[in-house]
């Protein structure tokens, strides 16, 4: 397989994107809830903050290719056993790993999620079971709207990065597996005062004539590291440093 390559597109300002239908039915379940106690979520009351909990990558599978399929999502502590670990089709089944805030064992940083190809689900499946891939910046756009959906005006307010001064760089694209669990800096405070969020991560698209001889368990292969919703709640509001 290609060795890593850093797509060097130019980076995209965090603003509000359109609703795919998972984001859409999961926006108004959030809203409905917020109705349900007679609460106005932009005024007095937000919704629960989002958080690194057993269901993350399989939410995160689910927003990006689009499916309404529901992975069996297996959280793995013990690094090495994540790493030798693959995501399988049928049944679906995703792999999570949370990574910690250095001496902080309680305070998820980043969440790895081992996923499937939308063209792999397509093929397994059918051809409405998945749609465009939005990439894990992407997926990293839509925690920092669950983020921000959870905060108060005045909370909003007193934020350090204003949602305008984040920017979500274009993903950091590799097919190799070692060069995907190294370590690289997730979060960065450019010299211009905005936060940069970048996603490292791995696609081998299961249609991809040039892995037609490569094993089945290494095709189809949808690798994000993803930040950790408190740890971008924290950045936001000055509590932790960038990376860089």
């Amino acid at each position: 397989m290609d060795t890593s390559a850093t797509d060097a597109r130019p980076p995209v300002v965090a603003r509000p994107a359109a609703a795919g239908p998972v984001l859409a039915l999961a926006l108004a379940a959030l809203l409905a809830g917020c109705a349900a106690r007679g609460a106005d979520p932009g005024v007095h009351d937000a919704p629960s903050p989002p958080v690194t909990d057993a269901a993350f990558c399989r939410e995160a599978q689910q927003a990006i290719v689009g499916t309404a399929l529901a992975a069996d999502n297996e959280v793995i502590t013990d690094f090495e056993a994540f790493v030798k670990s693959k995501p399988t089709v049928r049944p679906l089944q995703t792999r999570q790993f949370v990574h910690t805030e250095d001496g902080a064992p309680g305070r998820p940083r980043m969440i790895s999620c081992k996923m499937k190809t939308a063209d792999h689900l397509m093929t397994e499946y059918d051809a409405a079971s998945a749609g465009a891939d939005i990439g894990c910046s992407g997926v990293n756009r839509l925690t920092l709207e669950r983020v921000l959906a959870a905060m108060t005006p005045t909370e909003r307010r007193r934020l350090r990065y204003a949602p305008q001064k984040v920017v979500f760089d274009e993903d950091i694209v590799t097919t190799q597996g070692q060069v995907w669990v190294a370590p690289f800096p997730m979060a960065r405070l450019a010299e211009d005062g905005t936060l940069h969020i970048r996603s490292l991560t791995m696609r081998n698209d299961w249609l991809d004539p040039r892995y037609a001889s490569a094993p089945p368990q290494f095709k189809g292969t949808r690798y994000c590291h993803l930040i950790a919703p408190e740890h971008l709640a924290r950045l936001l509001r000055g509590e932790v440093a960038p990376d860089r």
